[in-house]
């Protein structure tokens, strides 16, 4: 009998501890990205060879820029500063030999959008670093042509440009765009923008399967010593530990849970820490 009752009260236990691992999973449920979300397929922006930089300069440089150029303002537009800040830094602005540019439709109007760094496209032939935006690489702008003028739509990440997805939409609104890692793949983290009426905004990140609404908050002071983890979880893997007083920055929030997302340097491992851990 005294058997019995102690099985019946291990079973008892053990259903407990089911039911405790069960509002685990629920809540683990509520933080994680929808797989129905990652499991879309968009159509990636492709390399494009349109852009004649070559040409735009040497029409720049001649003076001979008119309302009938077939070069984009894009281009033309930002050159005269261009010059101006290589030649401070002691250097010759030339375009590079092969340009490096996407092209993709936002809209699904099949007249293609233009995503590009200007910056990384010109040559400071003897100020090599002048143009340079450090480990985080300078933004690229997304251009479309509206009549006989281009617009800016947004600004997207260096590391989000490559192979940046135009995720399904209604045709006539420009879609939401995913891009992440350099455009390789498989990919840990991907961010997603979203078109908020006007420009393309950076809204939330897929960091191994979590969702981060992006929410820049500056620099945090960690007041205790912490780990970076891999989910927004007290048991988390563990990426990296970093001692009290350390700054990290912080991206965004974890979204259903009390964590920041934060990178505690450009080379160091991105990842999930408390928020009763940090302080501004």
């Amino acid at each position: 009998m005294r058997l019995l009752i102690s099985v019946l009260t291990t079973c008892l236990l053990l259903t407990a501890c089911g039911g405790d691992s069960d509002r685990a999973r629920k809540k683990k449920s509520e933080a994680a990205t929808p797989a129905a979300v990652a499991e879309v397929v968009g159509a990636p922006a492709m390399r494009t060879s349109r852009l004649d930089l070559a040409s735009c300069f040497a029409e720049d440089m001649a003076d001979e820029a008119s309302s009938s150029s077939r070069c984009p303002s894009f281009v033309l537009l930002p050159l005269d500063f261009l010059t101006q800040e290589c030649a401070a830094a002691g250097g010759t602005l030339q375009p590079i030999e092969v340009p490096t540019a996407w092209s993709l439709d936002v809209d699904g109007d099949a007249s293609a959008e233009i995503l590009v760094d200007l910056r990384q496209n010109m040559d400071c032939k003897g100020a090599s670093g002048v143009f340079s935006c450090g480990s985080l690489g300078c933004p690229y702008f997304l251009h479309a042509k509206r009549g006989d003028s281009w617009v800016e739509l947004g600004a997207i990440n260096a590391d989000d440009a490559p192979a940046i997805e135009v995720l399904p939409g209604a045709e006539g609104t420009p879609a939401t765009l995913r891009g992440g890692c350099n455009g390789m793949q498989p990919c840990s983290e991907k961010t997603y923008y979203e078109w908020k009426g006007t420009k393309y905004v950076r809204s939330w990140i897929d960091f191994r399967g979590y969702a981060v609404d992006v929410a820049p908050g500056g620099l945090w002071t960690l007041m205790r010593d912490a780990p970076i983890l891999a989910s927004p979880e007290p048991d988390g893997q563990v990426l990296d530990e970093y001692p009290i007083g350390t700054a990290v920055v912080v991206i965004g929030n974890a979204r259903g849970s009390p964590y920041q997302f934060v990178s505690p340097c450009n080379a160091c491992r991105r990842g999930f820490v408390e928020t009763a851990a940090l302080r501004k």
